[in-house]
């Protein structure tokens, strides 16, 4: 039986880090099933560097989850993601 794992990674408006974290986990050796971005309202650069980095890395299954900038709200949005997550294993 394949357990399947997702990644949650936590962002808001830090796209050089995200796009250090996201480089990171398409170098491992054993890619997780999903890449969940739970984006509490970042601005336009964040979302195309989620989009450039999908179609640089096909093989990751990344799901941008966003929602408005209200303050901060990251366990709102870390729960949104959980909920787009179809895999066995949250980490």
């Amino acid at each position: 039986m394949h357990t399947s794992v997702a990644l949650i990674i936590a962002t808001y408006n830090w796209p050089q880090a995200l796009e250090q974290t996201l480089r990171s986990v398409a170098n491992q050796t054993i890619l997780p099933n999903e890449v969940l971005i739970a984006d509490d309202g970042s601005d336009e650069r964040t979302a195309n560097l989620i989009q450039q980095f999908k179609e640089q890395h096909p093989t990751l299954n990344i799901i941008h989850v966003w929602h408005e900038d209200h303050g901060f709200q990251k366990t709102k949005i870390l729960n949104k993601a959980i909920l787009k997550s179809n895999s066995d294993y949250l980490i």
